[in-house]
């Protein structure tokens, strides 16, 4: 379906107009402040119902009618204001049927109009908004299956980048942490302190060492009392026979008595005697032999501090390692997500490119449109590149309304013009061109001749 006539009586700024449409593309020229943006308005607000305030300043009422269809339907579409309804009712008409609707999603129905000219469509890439408006537009024109597809790679994506993005904050913690563990720690400390030493054995070892040393302490006092002992033995004799000789003198009777002490004396003596001489040599044998094996001379005091030293150390490497393992892990964990998200981002470039769009060089990305690699924004892409694209746009989104608007034609170049004129031409579409004719002080509606050669 085309727009086959348009009438607008106090419309904006135009107080009437006209026009039959039969051809292909239509120029509408002149100079500023004619209306020639207000004859667009009024064919996209008839074609999707979405309008503001339309009456002409200083009126009481107007309308607008438009007659649109093709060689089996037609549909007449009036908006009707006044003062105080300066919005206007709408409604739809079939001229074929009879049906008649003033409810406005009807109208969107029947019609399915995609609604945007060159210069919105530029507008809308200065904001977040706006491009995803973009975004959409280009999407409405993938296969379905594909859509839902993509739909399913941006919502994980997006639940990817929202957990790598608390990934990353821990990895920046832990990375921290394990930083400030290792800190003083060189490469040679994590090789040498990588185990703590086993202090059981030295501990244990140093006990016996000192019950050792005890032990010494007694039987070298005991040796010294045995040496004092047997030191005695001689003046123990002398006294001996001095009491024997003495006895004798003084009591022959009780020389049997006295014999029988003296020799029991002595051999008691004769017995400590070899019982001194034994432990005498039992000590010596002891002390050498320990002597051999002196714990005093061994400082393990100095090994067990030491050892003691090296554990703290080991301590400090393992906890630095194992803090530096927790970041490591994170890093291996937001890596891992950075790579499912470049094969998804991948895998949806590719259905993107291959869904064949029908602007050649044309994609998306998360952050809006991006033609032949250049993000799709005024100062990069120039507006003759924008208008070309929204026109061919605006031709694959509306396949029941063929109709397409462009503003500010006349920055368009030749080569692009003749671009839009064949497209539109080829695809069955009919197009609107604003144009300013600087000094034209008339509003001109003309079929450009040249389209149809």
């Amino acid at each position: 379906m085309i727009v086959k006539k348009l009438e607008l009586v106090n419309f904006q700024v135009i107080k009437e107009f006209n026009a039959d449409f039969d051809g292909n593309v239509y120029f509408i020229t002149g100079d500023n402040e004619l209306g020639k943006s207000t004859v667009l308005k009024a064919i996209g607000a008839l074609l999707t119902g979405n309008r503001d305030a339309v009456l002409k300043n200083g009126e009481s009422k107007g309308f607008a009618k438009m007659i649109v269809g093709d060689d089996g339907e037609e549909y007449e579409v009036e908006l009707k204001f006044t003062k105080a309804n300066p919005r206007g009712t709408l409604s739809i008409k079939s001229k074929t049927t009879g049906m008649k609707s003033d409810n406005v999603s009807m109208l969107q129905k029947i019609f399915g109009y995609t609604d945007f000219d060159a210069v919105e469509f530029s507008r809308w890439s200065e904001t977040a908004e706006g491009r995803r408006k973009q975004i959409e537009v280009v999407k409405s024109l993938l296969p379905e299956e594909v859509r839902t597809r993509i739909a399913e790679i941006d919502t994980t994506v997006a639940g990817l980048k929202t957990e790598r993005t608390g990934v990353n904050r821990d990895l920046k913690t832990y990375k921290s942490i394990s930083d400030a563990a290792g800190q003083g720690l060189t490469t040679q400390d994590l090789k040498t302190y990588a185990k703590q030493k086993d202090i059981t054995e030295l501990m244990k070892e140093q006990a016996e060492n000192a019950q050792l040393i005890e032990k010494a302490k007694t039987v070298r006092s005991a040796l010294e009392q045995r040496k004092k002992q047997l030191e005695e033995i001689p003046e123990r004799l002398a006294e001996a026979e001095a009491t024997y000789e003495k006895a004798i003198e003084e009591a022959k009777k009780a020389i049997e008595r006295t014999e029988k002490l003296y020799k029991e004396a002595i051999a008691q003596i004769e017995s400590e005697k070899a019982d001194y001489e034994a432990r005498k040599a039992n000590a010596e044998k002891w002390l050498a032999n320990y002597e051999e094996n002196n714990p005093e001379k061994l400082d393990t005091a100095e090994q067990l501090r030491k050892a003691e030293e090296h554990n703290k150390m080991a301590a400090k490497v393992a906890d630095y390692l194992s803090k530096k393992k927790q970041a490591d892990d994170k890093k291996a964990e937001a890596e891992k997500m950075d790579s499912e998200i470049e094969e998804l981002s991948a895998e949806r470039e590719k259905l993107i490119s291959s869904a064949k769009l029908p602007i050649s060089g044309l994609s998306f990305s998360d952050d809006g449109l991006v033609l032949n690699d250049v993000p799709f924004v005024a100062g990069k892409v120039s507006d003759s590149q924008i208008m070309e694209v929204a026109a061919k746009l605006i031709i694959a989104s509306n396949p029941t309304v063929k109709v397409f608007r462009i503003a500010r034609g006349e920055s368009l170049g030749q080569k692009r013009l003749q671009a839009i004129l064949d497209l539109a031409k080829k695809e069955g579409f009919q197009g609107f061109i604003e144009s300013v004719v600087r000094g034209q002080q008339d509003l001109i509606i003309e079929e450009y001749e040249e389209a149809d050669k």
